[in-house]
């Protein structure tokens, strides 16, 4: 072998090297991750975090990749979960002992297939039509629930246990951690296909009908077909999704085939961002534990929801994946130093701006909708009242000061950065 040939074969196996680095951390996080947080409602929240990161993973296929927005990508999470579902009862019946992680792989095909026909009816254009079209599609599935008792369970949904199709691979699948062993193998998988299928001809030939479809026709592609086949792939990965959402709760209903579904997977996808591989996955953690802990927490939960929404299209289209790398990107370059005193400085403005938001909305919660609560309340451990003048000015006078100081912040912080890419500041 010649020393070219060798130094080409080692730069090839270090450059393979470095891009198996963030899977193999993904990994290790997934395997540590039961061992730190091990009380079943713990799990429980890891479970529906993995499996909102497949969902969103898979609609990232359609946004990011393929430029289309989908108003009813939750019809197939949900018929994914159905179809897994009505697959466990009836092998139940039969008397089958099949393996329970292989369940999912059944609510894939099943959404797959549903996805080439959704895909042949809505990917003739994209952009508005493609919209309105896949709305369309998702509520006649949810109509024709009512119509179908049989297989959707009318309003209480379908049940089932998951242990009913015996034990395997040394699992029994009565325990939680269980199923988060199925939902991270498949979170693995799943990732892992997406991540590949983006490097194939298909997936590049996706992100040209995004940038062109015009460019792409003329050079003698179908865009229809592209648009259709990514709606099928996007659609069986979300069939997996609900599949695993069917085997973690053990139930299924008409709701995960609705509106509020296909919502929530176009927030998590935004926020967290398209243009990176793993944003997705970063806008389902975040906005899963907002679903879940806010909740608990404030009544405005959906209010917070939707100004960090207004937020990343305002301030960071690329989500907060964008902003991570922004920091990482800054770290590169050597200036984190130079820039550290103003980003400080507006990072702080930021979080008294937040402060501010998060009194007033709670206040006009409590004065409103939860009046029969009473006026005093505790809100980020300070004692306010909803009827007095004093708490109101507050949190006001948070929200004015905190944007009044990032203002001049922000402009210097401009300045500094285009001295830098001028080279007038060593």
């Amino acid at each position: 072998m010649s020393v070219n040939a060798l130094e080409t074969s080692r730069e090839t196996g270090g450059t393979r090297l470095i891009a198996g680095l963030p899977w193999a951390a993904i990994a290790l996080a997934l395997l540590l991750l039961p061992m730190i947080f091990t009380s079943n409602s713990m799990i429980s929240t890891l479970n529906y975090l993995g499996t909102m990161a497949i969902f969103a993973l898979s609609y990232n296929v359609l946004l990011g990749q393929t430029g289309l927005l989908s108003l009813g990508h939750g019809t197939f999470f949900g018929l994914g979960g159905f179809i897994a579902t009505h697959a466990v009862l009836n092998m139940a019946d039969a008397g089958w002992n099949f393996p329970l992680p292989l369940v999912p792989l059944i609510g894939g095909i099943g959404a797959l297939v549903l996805g080439f026909f959704g895909g042949w009816l809505a990917s003739g254009r994209g952009g508005m039509p493609f919209a309105m079209i896949t709305l369309g599609l998702s509520e006649l599935v949810y109509a024709a629930a009512a119509l179908f008792p049989s297989l959707y369970g009318s309003e209480e949904g379908v049940s089932m246990d998951r242990m009913d199709l015996g034990a395997s691979f040394g699992m029994d699948y009565g325990p939680t951690v269980d199923i988060y062993v199925i939902v991270a193998v498949w979170f693995l998988i799943c990732a892992a296909l997406l991540y590949f299928f983006s490097k194939t001809p298909l997936g590049l030939l996706a992100n040209a009908v995004r940038d062109n479809a015009e460019r792409v026709e003329f050079l003698g592609f179908s865009a229809k077909r592209v648009r259709m086949l990514a709606y099928a792939i996007a659609a069986g990965i979300a069939g997996v999704a609900g599949s695993l959402a069917a085997l973690n709760f053990e139930i299924m209903t008409v709701n995960e085939l609705g509106a509020a579904t296909s919502t929530l997977v176009l927030l998590m996808t935004y926020i967290g961002g398209t243009k990176h591989f793993f944003g997705p996955v970063l806008g389902a953690i975040v906005i899963g534990l907002m679903k879940i802990w806010l909740s608990d927490i404030s009544s405005a939960w959906m209010m917070y929801f939707g100004l960090l929404f207004i937020f990343v299209v305002m301030v960071q289209p690329a989500g907060l994946a964008g902003i991570l790398m922004s920091g990482v990107s800054l770290i590169r370059s050597g200036t984190l130093k130079v820039q550290a005193p103003l980003l400080t400085l507006i990072g702080l403005a930021g979080l008294v701006t937040l402060v501010g938001v998060i009194v007033v909305i709670e206040l006009a919660y409590r004065a409103g909708l939860d009046a029969a609560l009473g006026p005093q309340m505790t809100v980020l451990g300070l004692p306010l009242n909803a009827t007095s003048v004093l708490s109101w000015g507050f949190g006001l006078v948070l929200v004015a000061g905190g944007i009044l100081a990032m203002r001049p912040l922000l402009d210097r912080l401009e300045t500094l950065r285009h001295s830098l890419g001028k080279g007038e500041i060593a």
